[in-house]
């Protein structure tokens, strides 16, 4: 390679001193321009000892001139020595002039990124590298801060979508076009009101709007819409990002997709309020259920049914033939009490073999009867339990509202009284209760 420092007159000055600090010997020094906006430096290939460096070197790095004195490559490059030799043989019989970038270690210990280019010097058969470096320490920065920025926006869990101060969306995340189920072609140039449910009133969207112009910000729960038409709940953060003028130039919103949290709290309130063997509503529910269907009898001036149901036999079946066939029957019988019933009626398992039934709107008395014949035929059968078969009956008890009281506590006392009278007559039948 053309050596251009070989009769470079602004690198190299004849003159007669002893201390010249590029060589060492007299008559010629290192000219690295002291005024130069540049940051230079000079070191041996051989020892790689630093042996010249300009002020703005000293500056850059925090280092001394009496510091220079003992200082080596290695201890300005972050890199291992066999990279750094790799990279000066590069340099030297290869071609190589520029080192597009590199961490230089300052005095302090504060790193920072440089790119840097070399020129060779021959001189009295020793070799010197001439290094130009320029900070661009905070274009690496701004460079890592906008990869981070990118791959937050490409790998977060949340949806993620940007649109212009038109509200055109510019840009969407991979999680808002997987929990959207459009594409990134689709959703260009259009706005977010393709997600709208229309379950919402304008008045939302209006207060949207107002908070963001006003406070830079809105968040909430929302129902959007899916591209297959499935409405689902998500948590939204709209942000109003400004200029450094302070003028809106693009909106941000952040989707939290809320289905699975959903999906768990109505699991976790069903099992709250359910039997976890049949189903069924338990007693906390059935009460519930009861105050709600009296305030609604006194409010219609209508009469209502409610019946308390025990099982007969179910105790032998569960000693004789084991607890998971006993379990087997409370489910088998909870499907039954189901289909002796409308839809609108209620079965409860209040525990162990008891079960209770509202009939919240009756025409007339005969109703309850009607279902306690059918819940009789249903339940005096023979059950098949896997592997084995059993036969049971029931004994049922009948109050109505408002002949045999009005609240909850009064109904199901008469209810279950006249359930043990049913028992009583020998099982396997019902009675109603008696005004006493």
């Amino acid at each position: 390679m053309k050596n251009k420092f070989e009769s470079n007159e602004e690198f190299l000055c004849k003159i007669n001193k002893p201390d010249s600090k590029l060589l060492g010997k007299k008559g010629y020094c290192c000219s690295l321009d002291k005024d130069s906006d540049g940051v230079r430096y000079a070191f041996h290939v051989s020892t790689r000892k630093i042996v010249e460096v300009n002020d703005a070197f000293l500056a850059l790095l925090k280092y001394s001139s009496e510091d220079v004195n003992d200082l080596y490559v290695e201890d300005i490059i972050v890199a291992d020595l066999q990279e750094i030799e790799s990279n000066i043989n590069k340099i030297l019989n290869h071609g190589l002039t520029e080192i597009s970038l590199r961490q230089y270690r300052c005095k302090d210990g504060k790193m920072l990124f440089v790119e840097s280019s070399f020129e060779i010097v021959n001189l009295y058969n020793e070799q010197y590298l001439i290094a130009t470096i320029r900070d661009v320490t905070e274009w690496q920065q701004l460079q890592n801060r906008l990869r981070l920025a990118a791959q937050v926006f490409e790998s977060a869990s949340d949806g993620i979508l940007v649109t212009d101060v038109e509200g055109v969306i510019q840009f969407a995340n991979p999680a808002f076009l997987k929990n959207t189920g459009y594409s990134l072609e689709e959703i260009m140039g259009l706005t977010p009101r393709i997600l709208k449910s229309g379950i919402h009133p304008d008045e939302l969207y209006h207060e949207m709007w107002h908070s963001l112009q006003k406070n830079g910000q809105w968040k909430g729960e929302v129902n959007n819409k899916r591209r297959n038409g499935e409405i689902y709940s998500e948590w939204l953060v709209v942000d109003a990002i400004k200029n450094d003028l302070g003028q809106i130039t693009m909106y941000s919103g952040i989707f939290r997709d809320l289905s699975e949290r959903k999906k768990y709290e109505e699991k976790i309130k069903f099992h709250a309020y359910h039997d976890g063997l049949t189903g069924l509503p338990n007693r906390i529910l059935f009460y519930e259920k009861m105050s709600q269907c009296i305030n609604a009898a006194k409010r219609y001036n209508h009469i209502m049914g409610v019946m308390y149901v025990d099982l007969d036999g179910f105790k032998y079946v569960n000693d004789t033939f084991g607890h998971d066939k006993g379990d087997l029957l409370l489910q088998a019988v909870a499907l039954g009490l189901r289909e002796c019933v409308r839809e609108s009626d209620i079965v409860a398992r209040m525990g162990g073999d008891e079960f209770t039934i509202i009939l919240p709107e009756m025409a007339s008395y005969q109703e309850a009867e009607f279902v306690a014949d059918k819940i009789q035929e249903k339940l005096n059968q023979n059950f098949n339990l896997l592997d084995c078969t059993v036969q049971i009956s029931s004994s049922i008890g009948v109050s109505i509202y408002p002949k045999d009281g009005e609240d909850a506590d009064t109904l199901i006392k008469k209810a279950d009284n006249a359930m043990y009278q049913a028992k009583a007559a020998g099982k396997k039948t019902y009675r109603f209760s008696s005004n006493g």
